[in-house]
């Protein structure tokens, strides 16, 4: 995620808001609009329903480990970029390639993706859901395209080195990062992003 810069020391509530704002990206549109595909099938499910029997016991066991993994994520994500003191009030910028970013480009996407759609098949019990997680998935896509764009002017070749090597939202590659930082981008395969 791309971040401006601020003036060092710069802080209060306008540029906290403009350091969230410029932290987000898009982001908090593509989870908005995400949210809003949900309630659309919400109206939908009204007309047309694929329901699957999930006993309340198993939306437990299903829910546990999906709302662990969203948790484990978002800390795991703060905890790399060091989401208030760096990027929220000194607006630093820096490749960050360690953590999650070793794994997919866009980990704060990827965890949304990965976590929040699977809640809505498991408690509305009804795989009409999947439809508006594809969609998600779709568009975040085209977000992180022109999310890229400004992330290539801001870190030039090096982020395109680790893009090479690094998918964007789905984390099939193993740890991208670790050979972008030791300087192995040989292992380009082209494929899923």
């Amino acid at each position: 995620m791309q971040s401006t810069p601020m003036p060092k020391g710069a802080t209060g509530p306008s540029s906290l808001l403009r350091g969230i704002r410029s932290l987000l990206g898009v982001g908090m549109h593509l989870l908005l609009l995400g949210l809003s595909l949900e309630a659309l099938t919400l109206v939908l499910r009204q007309r047309i329903s694929f329901p699957i029997r999930l006993a309340f016991g198993t939306q437990l066991l299903l829910t546990v480990p999906l709302v662990a993994a969203c948790l484990t994520g978002v800390i795991w994500f703060n905890r790399t970029i060091d989401l208030i003191r760096v990027n929220l009030l000194h607006g630093d910028k820096e490749l960050v390639t360690h953590g999650p970013f070793a794994y997919v480009r866009h980990p704060l996407y990827s965890i949304l993706l990965m976590t929040i759609p699977p809640l809505f098949v498991v408690w509305f019990a009804d795989l009409l859901f999947v439809i508006p997680w594809i969609l998600a998935f779709v568009i975040a896509h085209q977000v992180v395209r022109i999310e890229e764009r400004g992330l290539e002017v801001a870190f030039g070749e090096g982020y395109e080195r680790y893009r090479r090597v690094v998918p964007a939202l789905v984390p099939y590659r193993g740890a991208g990062g670790r050979r972008h930082q030791r300087g192995d981008n040989s292992s380009h395969s082209p494929g899923l992003e």
